[in-house]
């Protein structure tokens, strides 16, 4: 069985560079980047854990940034993201 590791990188959280080297060295076969990269304003649909959208949604990086640091990073494990809407939002990039 092989296990990878998932965090929503924020500017608080621990740095992707010590996260990728960390995750390598103790022999995690991936590192995940969930997107979130916007947050509809309405809110009209409830957050599934029944509370408020906690506060690392609204500030999650963008995953093709995070990935490609982590890759700089480390030699051997893959990276990958859960998955990429295939309507992408172009706002992130502009």
């Amino acid at each position: 069985m092989q296990f990878g590791a998932m965090m929503f990188h924020t500017d608080y959280s621990m740095p992707i560079v010590d996260l990728a080297q960390a995750c390598e060295a103790r022999g995690f076969e991936s590192l995940w980047a969930p997107e979130h990269s916007h947050i509809p304003l309405s809110r009209k649909t409830p957050f599934p854990g029944g509370t408020e959208l906690p506060k690392m949604y609204y500030d999650a990086m963008d995953p093709f940034v995070i990935l490609a640091a982590a890759a700089a990073a480390s030699c051997r494990s893959p990276i990958t993201t859960r998955w990429i809407r295939s309507s992408r939002c172009p706002l992130p990039r502009a």
